[in-house]
């Protein structure tokens, strides 16, 4: 086939969960079929970012775009006027951008590919720019229910003021939601939950399946020589908002729960651009460790004797999980952190809410080795049997065809 892949972002470098799934489902699809990339390229992005786009397609169209506002009173302005006065929520409003939807509107009309898909909710706000629509077939990637996650934030926040804003922006995104769910000619979801949620829940009739995440096998591996006793870590990018939530609540709520059950633990945040506030829970608890952007995770993760996910916001497949089970990894995860997977508490990882009952769930990875050392097991030949990026993808193409004519 030949595709149009249209997202918001170029995907080097590849430090997120987000850009892993896409990076590594169109190196697979490049294998097989055309792949042209077209994306807003910032002042932020190096040449190489442009350069090593051709990892993982045939063609890249970078469009030149300003950068995103960095978190910041001029970024906190902005969410607030685009509450009170936005025509799109916020997670779209920051990618409009006229040059990509004219861009989009010639290759359409040029007619030169079968399917166009549109990567992220957030990329579609250029689409519901075009006027009459398209020709050409166009499915939307939905990596998360992006809504779900706003209501989540509404419901955990604690502060009106921020209440107010995360209430302003789970009805924006509804309501996005649903519009662009009328222009396109399908949806693709990564979790048959989500599926579900906007088939049965939200009413819409073109959901064409759900792709599950993926794992790189040969890349995550098995790593026990490096393990190190009653070592606790999170992956994930620190400059998102789900993950500063789960961490900030770990460290404030559940953390010294754990410390009364194990006194000799130890924390390692393993993620890219944390914020001061983060980076200050490392100088003044020496247990915990805030690793910054790192070049490869796997050292660090390979320390922990266990994975902790304490996700009280979020949306679709979380990789972080599947990739500390593909290292052998034990994981104890809240139910929001290791929805959408087909795990089971208890066999695949275990699963906790409240603060004390996620302590007792993490003392007893480290004090019963053979308790971790079975649910790693488990979890290693769920994810190696189930989840190959070569999987994802050949389900990601049945469910494109059924748009083409």
């Amino acid at each position: 086939m030949r595709i149009l892949w249209v997202n918001c972002r170029l995907l080097h470098p590849v430090n997120g969960g987000d850009r892993i799934r896409t990076f590594n489902m169109l190196k697979e699809l490049k294998k097989g079929h055309q792949i042209s990339y077209l994306a807003p390229r910032t002042p932020d992005d190096t040449e190489d970012a442009v350069s090593s786009a051709l990892d993982y397609c045939h063609e890249v169209i970078p469009i030149e775009h300003p950068s995103k506002t960095p978190r910041s009173l001029k970024f906190y302005a902005e969410v607030l006027a685009n509450s009170l006065f936005g025509k799109y929520p916020y997670i779209g409003i920051k990618y409009l951008s006229p040059a990509i939807t004219k861009k989009i509107e010639e290759l359409d009309r040029d007619g030169g590919f079968d399917v166009i898909v549109c990567d992220y909710l957030a990329s579609m706000v250029n689409f519901l720019e075009i006027p009459g629509g398209l020709k050409t077939p166009l499915v939307i990637f939905q990596h998360n229910v992006e809504s779900l996650i706003w209501e989540r934030h509404f419901r955990t926040a604690r502060d009106p003021f921020r209440r107010g804003i995360y209430r302003r922006q789970w009805r924006m995104t509804s309501d996005f939601e649903d519009r662009c769910a009328r222009i396109v000619d399908g949806q693709i979801t990564v979790s048959e939950q989500e599926l579900d949620y906007f088939k049965d829940k939200r009413g819409m009739p073109n959901i064409l399946g759900d792709v599950p995440t993926g794992v790189d096998f040969e890349f995550f591996t098995p790593r026990p020589a490096d393990r190190e006793p009653s070592t606790l870590a999170f992956l994930g990018s620190m400059d998102w908002h789900a993950n500063l939530d789960a961490v900030e609540y770990f460290v404030g709520k559940v953390y010294p729960e754990i410390k009364k059950r194990v006194p000799d633990v130890r924390f390692i945040i393993i993620g890219r651009n944390p914020p001061e506030h983060i980076r200050q829970m490392g100088r003044e608890d020496p247990s915990i460790t805030v690793t910054g952007t790192v070049d490869d995770v796997r050292p660090h993760m390979a320390k922990a004797s266990a994975m902790v996910l304490p996700l009280r916001v979020g949306g679709g497949t979380r990789i972080k999980i599947f990739e500390a089970m593909a290292m052998g990894i034990p994981v104890v995860s809240t139910d929001v952190g290791a929805e959408g997977l087909g795990t089971s508490h208890g066999e695949h990882l275990l699963m906790a809410n409240a603060p004390e009952d996620f302590a007792a769930e993490v003392e007893k990875i480290c004090r019963q080795p053979a308790l971790a050392e079975e649910i790693s097991a488990n979890a290693l030949r769920y994810v190696r049997e189930n989840f190959g990026w070569d999987a994802a993808t050949r389900k990601f193409i049945q469910c494109c065809r059924k748009v083409i004519p």
